[in-house]
Formats: C-alpha cells, structure tokens, sequence
C-alpha cells in the first residue's frame, strides 16, 4: 500500500515540477508571480540557483486545479473575454520586461481580473490585496496595455476562492489601475537586478519562521546566517498585523461568551420563535467518558507585554 502511495505522491509532484511556471523558474527567468514576493528568493532564481528544501505544494496543486476549473468556466460564460492563453510583456521604465499570462482579460470591461487561491477570507478583509498580487496585476494590465487589448484608464482585480470551501462564494476586490506603482516595482526589480550584478545579498523579505515554511530555497538563503533563539523583537509588518488579527479574535472571542451567557439567562425556559430564529431547550443527560490520551499540540500565547 505504502509503495503505491509514494509512486501516485511522486506522480503528481512530478506533474507540478514539469509544468511551464516550474521550468521557466529553474531556468532563472521571472514571472509577475515572483514580484513583490521576496527579492532575495528573486535573485537566487535569476542567478539559476536551483531549490535546495523540500516544502509542501499541495496548497499550489489546489490552486492550479481550481485555476483550471475556473477558466473553463469562465471562458464558456464569456466566450469574448481573453481567459488563460494569451502571453503579454510588460516593458518598465527601466528597460526590464516581465512576460506572464494573465487569468483574466476582459476588453468589454477594460480589466484585468487575476484569480487567486486562499484559505479564508478574514485576513483579505482586514489587510486587502497584498503587495505580491497588487504588482502582479498590475504587470499583467501594462502588458496588456502595451499589447493594445485595454486602456490605461482599466481596471484591476482579484478574484479569491477559498480553497477550503468554507466560503461557498468568491470575493472580488477591483481598483483603478495606478500608474504610480509601474516605478514602485521598477525599483523593487532594480533592487534585484542590482543584487545579481554586484554578487550581493538581495532583501530578505519574509520572515525566517514563515519562510522555512514556504520556500524550497531556505536552506540556500539563510543556511549560513546566525540563528537567534526566541524573544528577537518582531518587526515585520504582515507578522505585527497577524499578532493584532488574533489578539482581536481572541478578545471578541471572550466578549461572545460573555455575551451568549448572559443571553441564555434571559432565555432560560423560553421555547419558540420570534419568525427568525427557533429557540428551544433540551435536557442532555449526565455522561461517563472513558479515560483517553490527548494529542500533543503547539499552543499559541499571546499576551500582553509588561513594562
């Protein structure tokens, strides 16, 4: 059983390792997926730095079959719109060019609608498009503006889908295009560019702890660099952001409690309904539960600081 197992695991890795977006990136050329992300992985893959760490891809094989699922679906509702097979180039002011196939370009609604995968949708709620899939569209839509197919005045946006089915609706997040971030990502590539040429360490943009546990190139990257042990202070601002979303959830979490208690001593012997809601009571009668061992796990702590 095991050895049918590790030869269909090895299938399907190898299928994700063949693709166009996985050999183009093993021969150290960037797509607009990789801008925005992190420049130190960026340089590494233009130096032709070949992935040194083994990480877990089974989020992008959801992803990418969700891609598929979903531009089929779309190309047959809008058999007009570009979905999924045209390749453009944007040219930066630099000189630079990214060339990349956007999921979605709508000439009709003068947009380009790229689709991501997520698992939730509260942090886009809280924090909006990240950096990474702002720059990405936003090269997608100048390459489709040097290409003639919208206008500078288009529109960009994201559809997320949330890879859990959780959510059992997409979220749509559109905006003007802005002009002002073509320079923004110039610089952000020229950073690179400057990186390889010079023999330099590029910007390591992530996180040491988020980037063990994401990127194949870890090991290549940070290997050689001290390792700190816990209580270095946290700077980054996606990690500050996350401590905030879950000391919030926590807190609300407390304020519901409170809340559905004081709730069900006014309730206490209702039954009925207001034409909303069916409230009713039931007796759960005493239970003896056998002695079990409880699983290990990694709790998190957040509290206050001290002064």
């Amino acid at each position: 059983m095991n050895d049918i197992l590790n030869m269909l695991a090895t299938d399907i890795r190898a299928y994700s390792d063949n693709s166009a977006r996985s050999q183009q990136s093993r021969a150290g050329i960037l797509g607009p997926s990789d801008i925005g992300f992190c420049r130190s992985k960026a340089a590494l893959v233009t130096k032709g730095v070949q992935p040194t760490d083994h990480v877990s891809i089974a989020a992008a094989q959801i992803g990418t079959a969700i891609h598929e699922y979903v531009g089929a679906a779309i190309k047959q509702a809008h058999p007009g719109w570009i979905v999924d097979e045209q390749r453009v180039t944007a040219t930066l002011p630099s000189g630079a060019v990214v060339s990349g196939t956007p999921d979605i370009i709508a000439p009709d609604l003068d947009a380009i609608i790229d689709v991501k995968t997520v698992d939730g949708f509260e942090w886009i709620k809280r924090d909006g498009t990240s950096r990474n899939h702002k720059y990405q569209r936003h090269l997608y839509a100048l390459g489709a503006q040097q290409a003639g197919l919208i206008t500078e005045q288009c529109k960009v946006g994201n559809l997320y889908i949330d890879r859990s089915g959780k959510e059992p609706e997409p979220m749509l997040l559109m905006e003007d295009f802005d002009p002002t971030l073509t320079m923004e990502i110039d610089s952000w590539i020229g950073d690179v560019i400057y990186a390889v040429k010079n023999g330099e360490d590029a910007s390591r943009d992530i996180p040491a702890p988020v980037c063990e546990k994401i990127c194949s190139f870890f090991t290549v990257c940070r290997g050689g660099l001290e390792v700190h042990e816990g209580g270095e202070l946290i700077e980054d601002a996606t990690l500050i952001s996350a401590i905030d979303m879950y000391v919030e959830a926590r807190d609300l979490e407390k304020q519901a409690g409170k809340q559905k208690r004081e709730a069900a001593a006014m309730l206490s012997g209702v039954n009925g309904t207001d034409g909303r809601y069916a409230v009713r009571w039931t007796h759960v009668n005493p239970a003896t539960v056998q002695a079990f061992e409880k699983q290990g796990y990694d709790r998190l702590d957040i509290r206050k600081q001290r002064n």
